[in-house]
């Protein structure tokens, strides 16, 4: 046993999957972290804000007859209503505004007391961000990570990380989603010496690569289609993914949702590692992918503060996932059908690092 009381087997598994750069996904748990709304916090907002704003008699019966449903479980509940319910559209445009709206004002509270630290950079995201970035193959073009939240707060560890990032848009104000693909290999130009002299030689040049399935506050919603305007706090309508009944039909008709997917897979295909962080498992969005690759016996790691009843079922079928949850003022660890428990809580972030990669 070591220090922690978990096993050494645990520590070499661990330290060989960051040694393969593993890609990053993050969930709503991370961003709780940081003062945003859980799902259910989420719930309970819209519960109370959406049904006020309803003009037509159609949509409010339907919210009406989905509210405690949804009081009780948001995505569950907006499940209920049905696709080609009278007021359904109205509900849903309700729906995205509010719920831009509370996590745009709660990213702008979290962002200003993440700055406000006395050292930014020591936060957990931004050391672990520049730890990939710093460990990945020198001829790498890439460290990709997914997030479904709709915040920020991503975007900001990378720049306190002092890294590049790539979200898929180019351009300086009012950026438009890239033509072909999303994602491009970035070069710099260095100098170098040969026998015919200096010759200018290009190489690739690292990013993060961010994806966003269920969109972000920043992206704006236009009639050419999402673009993304950087460091806007206005009320312009959000091109995200709501919870219930639009959620499927919005990430298939629509370009850059559909781009957005297609880029995540191939990267999920791509991937040697997974580390999640904050995430419950609860979206078919990723699970099919995620699971064709645990089939191979992908090496996934999940640091989270309680087990969802899918991802028990997740650890049922594919042991090998290694899960570190919260237990008392500790946590409990399950990897390989074997269950340690550690008096130091290494479900969280920063712990878990000071622990296994510092």
């Amino acid at each position: 046993m070591t220090a922690t009381g978990l096993p050494e087997e645990l520590y070499t598994d661990i330290q060989s999957w960051f040694r393969a750069t593993p890609m990053l996904l993050v969930g709503s748990g991370f961003s709780c972290g940081y003062g945003l709304p859980h799902m259910g916090a989420l719930g309970q907002h819209l519960a109370e804000v959406v049904g006020p704003r309803l003009a037509s008699d159609e949509a409010k019966a339907v919210w009406g007859a989905a509210l405690e449903a949804i009081r009780e479980n948001l995505e569950a509940g907006l499940n209920t209503i049905a696709s080609g319910a009278q007021g359904r559209d109205e509900i849903i445009t309700i729906l995205r505004e509010e719920t831009a709206k509370l996590i745009t004002e709660m990213t702008s509270v979290a962002e200003v007391a993440i700055l406000n630290h006395p050292a930014p950079s020591t936060h957990a995201p931004a050391r672990l961000l520049r730890r990939l970035f710093d460990g990945a193959p020198q001829n790498a073009d890439s460290i990709s990570v997914i997030t479904t939240n709709y915040d920020t707060l991503l975007e900001l560890f990378c720049d306190i990380a002092d890294v590049p990032l790539d979200t898929g848009f180019s351009g300086f104000r009012r950026r438009k989603p890239r033509a072909n693909s999303l994602f491009l290999t970035q070069y710099s130009r260095i100098w170098a010496a040969d026998k015919k002299g200096t010759q200018a030689d290009h190489r690739p040049c690292k990013t993060i690569r961010l994806h966003k399935p269920h969109g972000s506050i920043t992206w704006h919603a236009t009639k050419d289609g999402p673009i993304e305007v950087i460091n806007d706090v206005s009320m312009a309508p959000k091109a995200i993914v709501v919870p219930g009944p639009s959620k499927y039909q919005d990430a298939l008709v629509n370009t850059l949702f559909d781009a957005m997917r297609t880029e995540m897979n191939a990267a999920i295909n791509r991937a040697d590692a997974l580390v999640c962080i904050g995430f419950g498992f609860n979206d078919d969005h990723l699970q099919g992918v995620i699971k064709a690759r645990l089939d191979s016996h992908m090496p996934m790691l999940i640091l989270t503060r309680g087990l969802t009843d899918s991802i028990k079922d997740l650890l049922l079928c594919y042991p090998h996932v290694a899960a570190f949850y919260k237990s008392g003022d500790g946590c409990e660890c399950l990897h390989n059908g074997k269950l340690s428990s550690s008096a130091q809580p290494l479900w969280q972030l920063d712990d878990f690092m000071k622990a296994f990669l510092e």
